[in-house]
């Protein structure tokens, strides 16, 4: 089958292997390594891709090392695919064992090199792989968070990334400097032009401990203007998120009440149920009556696992 010129074929037997051999003899395993290896350096990008995730699925420490220069090549390889199959390998190894881990670690110039790409999804795998490398190490983590926020990411998925290792630094009690940067960036990140990004920032500024209420001003802001978006999704979230909020902050989100309310009579039976709940939180007496009144039809109109 390694001899087939059958792309389909060529990426079934990839994905077989996958999954059969760490239950095969280790003798066996031998074989297709050697086979795998040989395609890790065809000039055939989406063999060279499959055959890097495929080995490190099944290769031992001491066979990483003498596959590891060709990972690192295959990272700030020119390919998408093939770099970002090197990434997600590296960060599957990284995490099989204590050795491997140790092999992996000295990828860093290339995965920090593989960072600065500009395909998105290469970007979001080089942060992600970056990330588990240093992980342990706090001073390098806001080293590395500082550097990229002063940087133009262009992945949305990577800024993603970038602001929940940064709300992480905030809750780890982060020094005052850090503070103040990682604060202005997830507000900066409010005005995104992508809107998963612009979520996770409001997310983020909406769990962060020990906030002022008028400090949760920006992003409530901006959940207010998700909760009447024509995407049920962005509704849901910025519902949930909202939710969370009234927990802590009940009238930080007075305001959305009226959106809110709106919301009752949404399609979408896992809204309205968030859009009661929370306005049951939040709402004045007088609210409070109209919605007791509201809840009486809701009720009959959705199903037993809502109620």
């Amino acid at each position: 089958l390694f001899q087939s010129q059958d792309p389909y074929l060529r990426r079934m037997m990839y994905l077989f292997i996958k999954e059969v051999a760490e239950t095969c003899n280790p003798d066996d395993v031998i074989i297709v390594t050697s086979s795998l290896t040989k395609d890790m350096n065809s000039n055939d990008d989406l063999y060279r891709a499959n055959a890097i995730r495929v080995l490190a699925r099944i290769i031992d420490t001491q066979m990483l090392g003498a596959i590891e220069r060709y990972i690192k090549q295959a990272i700030v390889d020119k390919n998408t695919l093939v770099a970002s199959s090197a990434l997600v390998s590296g960060i599957r190894l990284h995490g099989a064992n204590p050795e491997s881990a140790k092999v992996v670690c000295r990828w860093v110039n290339e995965v920090q090199e593989a960072v600065s790409s500009p395909n998105d999804m290469v970007q979001f795998h080089a942060l992600s792989l970056l990330y588990e490398i240093k992980k342990n190490d706090r001073l390098a983590i806001s080293k590395m968070v500082t550097q990229l926020t002063k940087s133009n990411m262009g992945s949305p998925l990577g800024v993603c990334l970038l602001i929940r290792y940064i709300s992480k630094i905030l809750n780890d009690d982060a020094s005052a400097a850090v503070a103040r940067m990682a604060q202005t960036f997830l507000e900066s990140s409010l005005r995104h032009r992508s809107e998963i990004v612009i979520y996770e920032a409001a997310k983020a500024i909406c769990t962060l401990d020990n906030l002022d209420q008028r400090d949760l001003n920006p992003a409530i802001t901006v959940l207010q203007l998700f909760l009447s978006s024509p995407k049920p999704t962005l509704r849901y979230a910025a519902m949930r998120c909202l939710s969370e909020v009234s927990m802590r902050h009940p009238m930080a989100i007075v305001k959305c009440n009226d959106d809110m309310e709106a919301l009752i009579s949404d399609p979408n039976r896992s809204i309205a149920t968030l859009a009661i709940t929370t306005l049951l939180k939040t709402g004045s007496e007088s609210s409070v009556d109209r919605l007791m009144k509201q809840i009486n039809s809701f009720m009959n109109e959705i199903a037993d696992e809502f109620k």
